[in-house]
């Protein structure tokens, strides 16, 4: 009977190979600066977005319950005529930035080429193009400036949604929905590992196959 001998190089890289986790990034390449309007939901989704909230616009919008659902590290506030395969407004930054407590005056948050606002006790919750004027009443009901990229939610009050791009008075309305997104969870597949006692196993197995090896060339010889 013949034996067949593992090197030692291939013996250490399966032992290797065993003892690691392989792990799938999901990376984000949809990384928008700036509001942005009419993008394909698939542009999105494809670009490492997870669909975290979604509502219609005639809902009361309860902040706490948005931020529970979404705990990504960055968030996209998006609105789209209902049902629609295209989003009319999105913009995309970090948490710490979409959620900055702007109060009840008329302060904006700068980041990521948006000034954003954001009140649970002001009751408002929305976005305008970087350097652009907004009239937080206690939603922006300007009409000046880049109209189609102003998005505005009330949260916390008995009021819906508000206004999506040029598009207002959308509290009570069906027609349109309010969709938050935050980056698509990273998959962690592991491999199974090789316990102490296995590899010890192993190698006194390979051992023994060697020992055998050298007593039979020697009983040969």
């Amino acid at each position: 009977m013949k034996i067949k001998i593992i090197s030692v190089p291939l013996t250490v890289f399966l032992f290797s190979l065993l003892a690691l986790n392989s792990i799938e990034a999901n990376a984000q390449t949809y990384l928008p600066v700036g509001p942005k309007t009419n993008v394909p939901v698939a542009t999105v989704e494809a670009g490492g977005w997870t669909e975290c909230y979604r509502d219609l616009y005639n809902n009361d919008m309860v902040a706490s319950t948005v931020l529970s659902d979404c705990p990504g590290s960055r968030l996209m506030l998006s609105c789209r005529d209902t049902g629609s395969s295209t989003l009319t407004l999105l913009a995309q930054g970090n948490r710490s930035d979409v959620t900055f407590d702007t109060g009840s005056g008329p302060d904006l948050h700068e980041a990521n080429g948006v000034d954003w606002y954001f009140s649970s006790a002001f009751g408002s919750w929305g976005f305008v193009r970087a350097g652009d004027f907004v009239g937080k009443s206690p939603c922006d009901t300007l009409i000046i400036g880049i109209n189609n990229e102003r998005l505005c939610w009330h949260v916390d009050m008995d009021n819906g949604g508000w206004r999506c791009g040029a598009t207002q008075m959308l509290d009570n309305s069906t027609s349109f929905e309010r969709i938050v997104y935050m980056p698509t969870p990273t998959v962690v597949t592991p491999i199974p590992t090789i316990s102490e006692w296995g590899l010890i196993a192993m190698v006194a197995v390979l051992g023994l196959v060697g020992f055998m090896v050298i007593r039979r060339r020697k009983a040969g010889a």
